[in-house]
């Protein structure tokens, strides 16, 4: 097994995490909407965390958090949605990444 570090889904995930803390940051309206933004930062984390968490379990406990992380992916692609909606901020492109991500994780659980 090689070292967490060098997985693509995780590397992936911490990527996308600094996109989320910056579409946060730079929007002051969203800043202001703790709960939305507190939450979506909490999500796109749990994507990172969970991948790490599983990484070196046993083959069941790691497809349970690999299943956690791909979940928390999908919801983190729901809220950046919502936020399309509501703040009308162009987050398409991050949400499209969050949605692959989801099927990248789920497809590395597989393998």
């Amino acid at each position: 097994m090689g070292k967490l570090d060098d997985l693509v889904i995780h590397k992936k995930s911490l990527s996308l995490i600094e996109q989320i803390y910056l579409l946060v940051n730079q929007n002051i309206s969203l800043r202001k909407d703790f709960s939305l933004s507190d939450r979506i930062k909490r999500s796109s984390v749990s994507v990172a965390t969970n991948i790490a968490e599983g990484y070196y379990r046993n083959q069941k406990q790691s497809h349970n958090y690999l299943r956690i992380a791909a979940g928390s992916a999908n919801e983190t692609a729901t809220l950046l949605e919502i936020i399309y909606r509501v703040y009308k901020l162009n987050c398409q492109k991050l949400k499209e990444d969050y949605l692959y991500l989801a099927k990248q994780i789920s497809a590395f659980a597989k393998s």
